[in-house]
């Protein structure tokens, strides 16, 4: 899945609308969630998500829309392949002078395409703060309160936490390099076992960050223009995605696959892609991570229902759902401390699993958005030629 980014759209709909000036805050009778939800009854809320896990699909037509039908709101996934035809959904709308009414009340959103869109004032402002569950977030967290270090500033709502891991055959690699330069060494041992996405494919782009994360800049573009010679095919072609990046693990030709999924391998396992012996572990002292949003844009024809959906989202039942491996296995945003004793024995009771790992180290928030695309460009001259 790559996640597109509009600038020029969303710098035009600035232009054309006034940008922060157009943004629009929650209704004033919506101030209350008792009011909200009163609001919200008998509306449609159109989510607009990325489409292509069916873990996730599944787990919101048969959990979360469930729940959101008993509060009389009717949750319609609406499956796109990019994030970025939701962001131009709502840019086309702006540009046609629509305040209101508009066919997108929820985006999965990704970090740039939020930090575009927030410069631009297509969200709704300041309603996370009303949602009952946010009083189980830790707002001192900065994953929580900064997506790609941009500030939420109440603009958007965490429902799920992503954590960037790899994926190694024990059978083949019992005991997996735990840096990046053990991984170069054992590149240089096992020529040809190792590669990753070509950026801009986004989870090629996350490898690519947290070498920069782990080694600085320079000294992580240095460090891939040594990997790469060692790589499949000596680097000269590179899996244009994940799932390319995961056929040729299944299929025995390199050693190692790697997700912003926490749960990709036992997903793997559990379709009959991966073989049983895949197991799950981590680079350096602690995984790349960011968590997962949904925001509201200012035009929104059931902005009421939209809060209600992104409340469930952070109701610590459906959190314990989600994390339990045998549904999802995404791991929780939610601060357990805060929860009440009940909601906190749900989670322990969560099954664990060799397909998933215990602990994540030291988890590193990602770097800014805007440095996103500037990398990726620099890796296409210094490391694609």
């Amino acid at each position: 899945m790559r996640l597109l980014l509009l600038v020029p759209l969303l710098a035009a709909a600035v232009a054309a609308c006034g940008g922060d000036a157009a943004r629009t805050s929650a209704p004033a009778e919506s101030a209350s969630f008792e009011a909200t939800l009163r609001e919200a009854r008998g509306q449609e809320v159109r989510w607009w998500l990325f489409g292509g896990d069916e873990r996730v699909n599944e787990y919101v037509d048969e959990r979360v829309a469930p729940a959101a039908q008993r509060l009389g709101v009717e949750l319609r996934r609406v499956p796109v392949a990019d994030t970025a035809d939701a962001v131009q959904r709502v840019v086309a709308q702006r540009r046609a002078g629509k305040e209101s009414g508009g066919a997108v009340d929820l985006i999965w959103i990704n970090g740039e395409n939020f930090a575009a869109g927030k410069r631009a004032g297509l969200w709704l402002d300041e309603w996370l703060a009303g949602l009952p569950n946010a009083r189980y977030l830790d707002m001192e967290d900065p994953t929580i309160t900064h997506d790609f270090q941009v500030p939420i500033d109440g603009q958007e709502a965490p429902w799920t936490r992503a954590v960037f891991v790899y994926a190694h055959g024990s059978a083949r690699v019992p005991e997996p390099p735990r840096t990046f330069d053990a991984l170069l060494e054992w590149a240089r041992a096992h020529p040809g076992r190792f590669t990753y996405p070509a950026p801009p494919d986004f989870t090629g782009s996350a490898f690519v960050r947290q070498v920069v994360q782990a080694k600085g800049e320079d000294a992580g573009f240095a460090y891939l223009r040594r990997l790469k010679p060692l790589m499949y095919r000596e680097g000269e072609v590179l899996p244009k995605s994940e799932a390319e990046l995961n056929e040729l693990f299944a299929n025995g030709q390199v050693d190692f696959a790697m997700s912003y999924d926490a749960s990709f391998v036992q997903s793997a396992v559990r379709r009959g892609q991966f073989p049983r012996s895949a197991r799950p572990f981590r680079l350096e002292r602690g995984a790349l991570t960011n968590v997962s949003f949904v925001t509201i844009p200012a035009d929104a024809a059931h902005r009421a229902g939209a809060q209600v959906v992104a409340n469930l989202l952070l109701d610590p039942e459906l959190q314990a759902a989600k994390a339990d491996p045998q549904v999802l296995g995404h791991p929780t945003v939610l601060d357990l401390g805060r929860l009440p004793a009940a909601a906190q024995e749900r989670f322990a009771g969560v099954a664990s699993s060799p397909y998933l790992l215990e602990h994540f180290g030291e988890l590193r928030p990602e770097l800014p958005a805007d440095d996103v695309p500037r990398l990726e460009r620099r890796w296409e001259r210094e490391i694609l030629r």
